[in-house]
């Protein structure tokens, strides 16, 4: 199965009537959105803010499963280095997908010149965490049991707080190791050695970059 970017159409008729098509289906197969064509275009008229962020949102599609494994045999075309890729690797990452920076308020651009400036909102709301936090320990209940939540603690408030109730989550999972790792160094312990993680917990806009 391939994908290609929906038409400047499709998004439009999306955009005009997203919900009520997609309520009226029995499932959704939603294709890749965006690329050079739709750049210059108002951002709110894009195919990402005009179709697939409100989806998510409307149907409360806030848990992402991004599985990356290394099969047996393919070594050789893993674009890590030969030593690293003959480790393998099997990752989960599970990816919060209807908070966070994406969808916070308030969002946008004023001023002019040199005052010019814009600007976007990282909110988290308790029961957001809560949930996919327990997605990311029953998914690991099934594999290896280790989840790494990966944060900005040292930064972010937002990630305090997730550092926070992920630790809370963790109590009802004794069987499950967690571990949590800043982002920067994650990304760098994603090349030098992946077959350290099993199930990766991220936020909207980490767990985009994660895997």
């Amino acid at each position: 199965m391939s994908a290609a970017p929906l038409s400047t159409t499709t998004v439009n008729r999306c955009r005009r009537r997203p919900v009520e098509g997609c309520e009226q289906a029995d499932a959704i197969l939603f294709g890749s959105v965006g690329g050079p064509k739709w750049e210059n275009l108002p951002p709110d008229s894009q195919p990402e803010r005009g179709a697939l962020l409100p989806l998510r949102k409307h149907f409360k599609l806030f848990s992402n499963l991004r599985p990356a494994k290394l099969y047996q045999g393919l070594e050789a075309f893993c674009p890590l280095r030969a030593d690293i890729a003959a480790n393998g690797f099997d990752i989960l990452c599970v990816r919060e997908l209807t908070g966070g920076i994406y969808f916070g308020q308030p969002k946008g651009r004023e001023g002019s010149g040199q005052h010019e400036k814009a600007f976007d909102t990282e909110v988290y709301h308790r029961f957001e965490i809560e949930r996919i936090a327990r997605i990311a320990f029953e998914s690991a209940r099934k594999r290896r049991r280790k989840v790494t939540s990966i944060d900005k603690a040292n930064v972010l408030q937002t990630s305090i707080l997730w550092r926070e109730i992920v630790n809370e989550v963790a109590k009802a999972y004794p069987d499950v190791e967690l571990a949590h790792m800043y982002i920067d160094n994650a990304t760098m312990q994603l090349i030098k050695d992946p077959s350290q993680f099993d199930v990766l917990l991220c936020s909207n806009l980490f767990g985009r970059h994660s895997v």
